[in-house]
């Protein structure tokens, strides 16, 4: 397979000299002309090995090797500097670069430099190799999500009560699912209840089960959800949707191990692992009197929220590819590549629905491509012409100064404006966050 090298150089000439060079030998390489606009072609292409300018306008070189050191580190990055600037080149490499070469650029010892750190990237990957856990579908290797799958796997074989939050769309069953799967016990059943879904005279049977003649219409005896997943998980979803009076008889569920259904004179004890998700905030429902506190604190043992999909930065690019590909495989299409616009926009856009209304937007972008690559003009207008700006406002030109100031104002309003987690999600430092505010005339509307 060729190896990827991704060159960041505001030279034209010396950018397309470099390109036509590695090409020859036959690497696979892309152009960046500053920083920011390398910053973004390297979580979409993921290249093997990075050659930056040091002094570029904008973004420099040292910021994309603090971007490298952040995202990236098992990246080779090999700066290119003048004569005059070595001793910032040599500082460079005390904070993680690979090595550096000087202006004019030697061929032989370009193409010496690039094969050795291609090898020692081989040498890498024959040494150590790091699996996460096994979680279904689960995509994404941000930092965030290497934190869900740690603690997955640590409270997966724990028989302790988990409660996951987040918004809705952020995947919180498939979680519960990849828990369950830890849990030990193959085969093991894993019931799932919507506790919104059903309606209030329904739940509780439903939950617990009934007997016969309990009601009108239980003509047959029927086990609940607790008895059905007894030696295995019972995942009791929207749990914020679930009525005030049955929260005691779940409480004791909880506590007691045992179930009485409805109808019944005697309880039966089950062994079940409680999952308990939802997209509410239990806490202010606790404090508004409608959730219980004591079932509140039974269920939250352990706590696992789950990162909205805006927070999870490049991971987004892996969601991409993963269902681009599932999608063409199960409409029979042919393999589709996405433009960096089309990118662009989809990493601009706050995706309130998270990654079920990503998948959704891919699966019918698949369906209506009747070419080899995915454009802007196939996206929903609501991701074309949004503006993370005023309302009304024309949609932004599709040049890389519009596009940075766009990413940089919708980053600063996820994070309320605050300047140091902002720059932490951009990959850039505060002073450079600061710089490009002033560049831009980014201020915050009151």
């Amino acid at each position: 397979m060729e190896k990827r090298i991704l060159i960041i150089e505001d030279e034209e000439r010396m950018c397309h000299l470099l390109k036509l060079v590695l090409s020859k030998e036959g690497y696979s390489v892309k152009t960046a002309r500053d920083g920011m606009e390398g910053m973004i072609l390297w979580q979409m292409m993921k290249p093997d090995v990075v050659l930056t300018d040091l002094k570029m306008p904008g973004a420099d070189g040292l910021e994309v090797l603090d971007f490298r050191n952040r995202q990236f580190q098992q990246v080779p990055l090999i700066i290119l500097t003048a004569f005059g600037t070595v001793q910032s080149a040599v500082t460079a490499m005390k904070q993680g670069a690979y090595d550096y070469l000087t202006k004019p650029v030697d061929h032989n010892q370009l193409l010496d430099v690039i094969a050795r750190a291609v090898a020692d990237i081989q040498n890498q990957k024959g040494v150590s190799h790091i699996c996460e856990p096994q979680t279904g579908q689960m995509i994404g290797s941000s930092s965030v999500m290497k934190k869900v799958y740690d603690d997955i796997a640590l409270i997966g074989g724990i028989r302790m009560s988990v409660l996951i939050t987040g918004e809705s769309g952020t995947g919180k069953e498939m979680v519960a699912k990849a828990i369950h799967g830890h849990s030990g016990r193959p085969g093991s059943p894993f019931i799932r209840v919507n506790c919104a879904a059903i309606p209030r005279d329904l739940l509780e049977s439903e939950l617990f089960g009934h007997r016969r003649g309990a009601f009108t219409g239980a003509v047959h005896d029927r086990e609940g959800a607790f008895i059905l997943a007894d030696g295995g998980t019972l995942l009791l979803d929207e749990i914020g949707d679930l009525p005030l009076d049955l929260q005691p008889k779940l409480l004791h569920a909880v506590e007691e191990k045992s179930v009485t259904p409805v109808g019944a004179a005697k309880a039966r004890t089950v062994d079940v692992k409680i999952i308990a998700a939802t997209n509410h905030n239990l806490e202010e429902m606790v404090e508004n009197g409608l959730f219980r506190s004591d079932l509140y604190y039974r269920l939250n043992t352990f706590h696992l929220p789950l990162p909205p999909l805006r927070d999870r930065g490049r991971d987004l690019i892996e969601i991409v590819e993963y269902y681009l590909d599932r999608f063409c495989r199960e409409q029979g299409h042919r393999s589709l590549t996405i433009s960096a616009e089309a990118l662009k926009l989809l990493h601009g856009y706050p995706w309130p629905g998270n990654v079920r209304e990503l998948r959704n937007v891919l699966e019918r972008v698949v369906l209506s491509c009747k070419n080899g690559t995915i454009t802007t003009e196939m996206l929903p207008e609501k991701i074309r012409c949004r503006t993370p700006t005023k309302k009304g406002a024309a949609p932004p030109s599709f040049n890389l100064p519009s596009q940075e100031k766009q990413l940089i104002v919708a980053v600063l309003e996820q994070h309320d404006w605050n300047q140091s987690e902002s720059a932490r999600k951009l990959g850039i430092s505060r002073n450079t966050l600061r710089y490009r505010m002033k560049k831009y005339d980014i201020c915050r509307m009151q």
